[in-house]
């Protein structure tokens, strides 16, 4: 069967980009506009009587603009990066800078490495200068570097390692972060200008419970807190040679790092510095936005602080130590690229602003502005629809809930990160890559300590109201119109006298209680991340099993534990469970010590004889490439108008909703095609067909026979493919390859 256009994230988010393209320019311009429209008239509305409260809110409201033009910048134009063909020969070095990092951790990354399939060297950096690293470097069969002294964290442990390295082009991946087979392949494909002196792919990773991501299993799909920058704004700031680097997943070119003087040490964000650097000498860089590695996201808010506190304070460092204002070499567009990225983090002074104007109002009485139904009316409209049209213009890369959300989470690292403008350089605080998470209340302090002040100042304000209740012109026109139906319009135009009063408390009362409500969500999204970790990610990932008894799948499996689903007759009594499970790359026999029977699924923790076993398992884990295929290949929201679209039954094109699979074997007299793995689920655009993924190509012209398990037993079915779907290019960590097939199937 001819082969079809493989499935590439870059292409399928540069499509949604163009979908829209004109629309997405004039709302941006409609955005701008009206937005200094509004601006200029909520200026003549500041009130006289409470200056200082008035002009915090005036203030946070231009913060929310500027930060609306920074999404702008960053989406305004896509930039697709085809994958090329790798030049042969090139001599590669791979460095994995390591710290206190587990050591399970560090070898599954090692493994990766080691077996990228473009020839290359292989460089363990081991900063913390361990002996269990250096035997494990030597059963691996790759290269080890320590240092007495780790001055300088990461960025000192990469010069050290350029110091070993005489490689022409050296690749960096964090000690989490597992490469996939055709990583060098993808990144070297795009580094043949001797002009481009790095080449960044996006930040992914696989344990998707994590913090930062927020509904993995429902309509946000594959969204996580970094999406629109990763996905969206570098390859938007690659347009202008703009794209920064992140540290891991990306490819130097020796003689640019070279001719900067190797990684900066000033900061602690020697990523985000040295791609300052290459660019302030005229150097080129690309962003190619197809994941070539997994990691560890943060699974706790104690890790997501950790990282955020450090980005954010290294990048205002770096930005301030390169002066980005007065320093030559950069283009315009690459200087307000930087300076864009420097003005986010004053998204945590406006939140503080936020915060405290609502208790002013609740506590003292104070209007944020001149109150009338009329102002009060813009001043509520204005934030929902400039939110509606920044949604828009975001491509689904951000949401109005999931922005207030992450906002609570992010403000107290975003203020902190301000002393990077007057201080010292930051510790270094290394990143404990851990999959399971812990709850930190002290933590969350910032948040719980203005749940309980707003809870404070709304007593106040309905004990206060309760000895002398005072009514509003609002609360007033409000009365009449529910009374007689009519309003005056010269009513809209009252303005509230200075004071406190019922209107005052509703609104500011509102106010407090959105807040409060975000609090409550942040910390409920906090501890269950936590809670609901383990040791070891577990992937819901579906798999033929057999028993002596009969056949089953797997429902979620780690690697050190299963989740199984049996026949009912198939239910072990024994508390040692063996089966085989049918791997993309053969069967592998398995035990499990169980460790809890339901009705229909058996739950149980393996029992590994031999490393090797296990390392198969991990293989097929972390190829997360066609795993995507079995959740959301997209990482974005419906944007207003896709909702529109949908509310009148329009097919929105890229929007794939999640579907459930099933796993079976193939069984034919032939060998290579004898017990394979197969997984099957309806079609939701081809109502007569199913969608199969398997890893092995399928003829047109066979039917094959089919053995689906089920809870009620195995169902016998013939399958005949009739149409290949756009699949990966590449095979994973396994070695095999992913194909999927539009099929038929009979009983």
């Amino acid at each position: 069967m001819n082969s079809v256009p493989h499935f590439s994230v870059s292409r399928q988010i540069d499509t949604r980009f163009n979908r829209r393209r004109n629309l997405r320019k004039a709302i941006a311009i409609a955005y701008v506009a009206g937005s200094l429209i509004y601006l200029s008239w909520r200026f003549s509305i500041l009130n006289p009587y409470s200056l200082l409260v008035s002009s915090a809110f005036y203030a946070a409201e231009w913060i929310g603009f500027i930060l609306g033009l920074t999404i702008i910048f960053g989406a305004w134009r896509y930039t697709h990066r085809e994958p090329k063909q790798a030049t042969p020969g090139l001599n590669v070095d791979v460095l994995i800078p390591t710290y206190k990092e587990p050591l399970h951790v560090i070898r599954r990354t090692v493994m990766a490495a080691r077996n990228i399939l473009y020839p290359h060297q292989t460089w363990v950096l081991d900063d913390a200068n361990r002996p269990e690293v250096a035997e494990m470097a030597r059963t691996l069969g790759v290269h080890y570097s320590a240092r007495q002294i780790n001055k300088n964290a990461k960025a000192g442990n990469l010069n050290h390692g350029l110091q070993h390295s005489k490689a022409d082009f050296v690749a960096v991946f964090d000690a989490d972060h597992i490469a996939q087979p055709h990583a060098l392949d993808l990144l070297l494909g795009l580094i043949t200008d001797e002009r481009v002196a790095m080449v960044q792919a996006p930040q992914d990773y696989y344990n998707i419970n994590a913090f930062q991501y927020l509904n993995p299993r429902k309509q946000s799909g594959l969204w996580h807190e970094g999406s629109y920058f990763h996905n969206l704004s570098q390859s938007c700031r690659d347009s202008c040679n703009a794209s920064t680097c992140v540290g891991t997943g990306v490819l130097y070119r020796r003689s640019a790092l070279d001719a900067i003087g190797g990684i900066p040490v000033d900061t602690i964000t020697e990523d985000f510095h040295t791609s300052l650097k290459f660019h302030k000498q005229g150097w080129q860089t690309r962003f190619l936005n197809e994941p070539v590695a997994y990691g560890i996201a943060a699974a706790d808010l104690g890790e997501f602080y950790k990282t955020r506190h450090r980005w954010a304070h290294g990048n205002l460092a770096a930005l301030k130590h390169e002066r980005i204002f007065t320093c030559s070499g950069l283009t315009p567009k690459q200087r307000l690229s930087y300076l864009s990225l420097g003005l986010i983090y004053l998204e945590g002074w406006q939140q503080l602003l936020l915060f405290m104007v609502p208790l002013c109002a609740l506590v003292l009485g104070w209007a944020p502005f001149q109150i009338s139904i009329f102002n009060v009316l813009v001043v509520l409209c204005y934030p929902i629809i400039s939110h509606l049209l920044l949604q828009e213009f975001g491509c689904g890369f951000s949401r109005f809930w999931v922005n207030e959300l992450y906002a609570m989470a992010r403000w107290p690292m975003h203020l902190a990160a301000a002393a990077a403008l007057v201080g010292k350089k930051l510790r270094w605080k290394s990143s404990a890559k851990n999959i399971q998470g812990q709850v930190s209340w002290r933590l969350m302090s910032p948040q719980l300590t203005l749940f309980t002040l707003s809870a404070l100042a709304l007593a106040y304000a309905a004990w206060r109201l309760h000895k002398n209740f005072v009514v509003g012109p609002l609360a007033h026109a409000l009365g009449v119109f529910f009374r007689s139906g009519r309003l005056a319009p010269e009513v809209l135009f009252d303005t509230l006298t200075p004071g406190y009063s019922a209107d005052l408390v509703a609104i500011a009362g509102f106010w407090a209680l959105f807040n409060m409500v975000r609090a409550i969500g942040f910390t409920a999204k906090a501890v269950s991340n936590a809670w609901y970790s383990h040791a070891f990610f577990r992937f819901d990932l579906p798999l033929p099993i057999t028993l002596t008894t009969g056949t089953g799948q797997t429902l979620s499996v780690a690697e050190d534990w299963v989740r199984l689903t049996l026949p009912l007759h198939s239910i072990p009594t024994a508390n040692v469970l063996p089966f085989t499970l049918h791997l993309p790359d053969g069967p592998l026999s398995c035990t499990i010590e169980v460790t809890h029977r339901g009705a229909e699924c058996v739950e149980g923790n393996f029992v590994w004889v031999d490393e090797k076993e296990r390392d198969r398992l991990a293989a097929t884990l972390y190829s997360i490439g066609w795993q995507r295929e079995l959740q959301h290949h997209h990482a974005y929201f419906l944007t207003p108008s896709d909702a529109l679209g949908r509310l009148f039954g329009l097919r929105l094109s890229g929007v794939e909703p999640r579907r459930h699979w099933d796993a079976g074997l193939l069984h034919q007299t032939d060998a290579p095609l004898n017990m394979v793995p197969l997984l099957v689920s309806n079609s939701t655009e081809h109502p007569h067909f199913f969608e199969v993924i398997g890893f092995t190509p399928l003829s047109k012209e066979t039917t094959y026979a089919f053995a689906l398990a089920g809870t009620k037993g195995t169902k016998q079915l013939r399958i005949k493919a009739e149409l290949p779907i756009a699949s990966l290019p590449h095979p994973g960590l396994n070695g095999k390859m992913f194909h999927r097939y539009l099929a038929i199937i009979k009983i």
